[in-house]
Order: C-alpha cells, then structure tokens, then sequence
C-alpha cells in the first residue's frame, strides 16, 4: 500500500471521531438557504447527508462550527477545512 495512502487512511480515521459540520448550501425545489448541523463524526454526517433528498450542494468541514447566510466555499477549501464536498 502506497505510503501517501496509508497516511490518508489514518488522518480519515481520526477525522471520523471528532466533530464535524454538514453545511448544505444548494438545494433542488424548494430553498430553504443555507443550513447547518453539528454531527459527533463524519459517519454520522454522511448518513444524515444521504437522507436529505433534495440537498444538491453540500460539504462537511472540520470541528463545530456556526455557518450562517452565504458560504464561501473557496475560503474554507483555502482554509483546508473541507473534508468532503458534493456539488450536482
């Protein structure tokens, strides 16, 4: 296994014990804006991702935090703070 992988690996496995953040800023029919939730790990916030139907721009970022009105995407991506995104 390809070193670069193996520590990819490890750093997703801590990652998953820790608090993260679903921000789900896109939405298919009806807009609600954007929205936010807190999550005891990525797991769980990749469960709830699935079960939101029509959240077409999403992604989960490290730690608690408060996301209110317009994201910038780009800042978190620069921040590093991104750990998974999804845009249809």
């Amino acid at each position: 296994m390809r070193t670069s992988f193996r520590r990819f690996r490890a750093r997703m496995r801590t990652v998953q014990r820790k608090a993260v953040t679903l921000v789900v800023y896109g939405w298919q029919g009806n807009d609600p804006g954007t929205l936010a939730w807190v999550f005891p790990s990525l797991h769980a916030a990749l469960r709830a991702v699935r079960a939101l139907r029509n959240a077409i721009g999403w992604l989960i970022i490290r730690g608690k935090k408060a996301v209110e009105n317009d994201v910038d995407v780009a800042a978190l991506r620069r921040a590093g703070a991104v750990l998974v995104e999804h845009m249809a």
